[in-house]
């Protein structure tokens, strides 16, 4: 059952053909179907219009993660054709026969709209840019904050410790220098005739006073010679604490990047937090979504033509000389 070409049929153009390719359509079979040219040059340009978005959507992902232009701008074409070609092979899958048409159709659906809420989710990114921009500086500082509690919670025993034992040493050194203050203040008024004994000068009183404030001068000094290295030591324990926590710090602020996952998490509290956004951010989704799937669905809904009764005929025809043959 061999089909004979129209006559004075005209020969397709570059771009016709282009746009039946991408509406995985066999062109020797429909440029005789002159009433189907329009439909799938229609569906082609859906499913270009799938391929654009794809190929836009990988770009800015990888754009999140990859610095180079040459390497973001391969991945991009190579992914986009990935979604390309799977899109042309359930196309292709759908022009099957009624009988086994409905059920894998189900499955083919899926699969496009599971494809459609990928691709969506980077041009929503792009689409939010600036709100996800300033929430990611909201999250980072949040997170930073996180980070310093659960250090300072991670070093709290041992910090406690040198804190306590510097306090504990500076309170002796504190009621130390007040005991030598009162001494010398007592004696200073033993020699001035304020003092208890009202005589002027260095009265017996005075140089018993005086070798009081005097043994608990040195008794000071004594205590700051024995205190002042352990004091130092607690010091710089408390400082090499301090240094560690910055480097930590340091190395999780480098981790904090602007990356998918950081603007996607930004991206869920602002519609969280914002129902007039998270509104829109569903309606987006799903329009992005019905695009992926719009060549599948106007395959499977649209009636079938001429075309579609030919390519049926000449696969049973194939089918029939296959079986036939000896």
């Amino acid at each position: 059952m061999e089909q004979t070409p129209a006559a004075n049929t005209p020969a397709p153009d570059g771009l016709s053909k282009f746009l039946w390719w991408l509406a995985a359509a066999d062109i020797n079979i429909l440029k005789d179907c002159r009433a189907d040219h329009e439909r799938y040059r229609i569906l082609g340009i859906s499913v270009g219009v799938t391929w654009l978005f794809a190929t836009l959507a990988w770009g800015y992902f990888f754009s999140t993660i990859v610095d180079d232009d040459v390497v973001i701008g391969g991945l991009a074409v190579f992914f986009g054709f990935a979604i390309l070609s799977i899109d042309r092979s359930l196309i292709t899958a759908m022009s099957g026969s009624g009988r086994r048409k409905f059920l894998p159709a189900a499955f083919r659906l899926l699969l496009a709209f599971t494809i459609g809420l990928f691709v969506s989710q980077p041009i929503v990114l792009l689409l939010f840019q600036k709100d996800i921009q300033a929430q990611m500086v909201l999250n980072r500082q949040g997170k930073l904050e996180r980070f310093r509690a659960e250090l300072n919670t991670l070093n709290e025993d041992r910090t406690t410790t040198l804190q306590k034992d510097l306090q504990q040493w500076q309170q002796q050194l504190q009621q130390k220098e007040a005991q030598v203050k009162a001494y010398k203040d007592d004696y200073i008024k033993e020699t001035d005739g304020t003092g208890g004994s009202g005589k002027i000068g260095e009265s017996s009183i005075a140089r018993v006073k005086k070798t009081a404030y005097l043994k608990a001068d040195e008794e000071l000094t004594a205590l700051r010679n024995s205190l002042g290295p352990q004091q130092q030591e607690r010091q710089t324990q408390l400082s090499g604490l301090w240094q560690e926590n910055v480097a930590k710090e340091k190395v999780y602020v480098a981790s904090l990047t602007n990356g998918f996952l950081a603007q996607t998490e930004a991206l869920e509290e602002l519609t969280v937090e914002h129902a007039a956004l998270r509104n829109r951010y569903r309606l987006i989704v799903l329009i992005i979504t019905l695009i992926e799937i719009m060549p599948l669905l106007s395959k499977l809904l649209l009636p079938k033509g001429e075309y579609d009764r030919l390519l049926e005929s000449n696969n049973m025809y194939l089918g029939y000389r296959k079986n036939n043959v000896v």
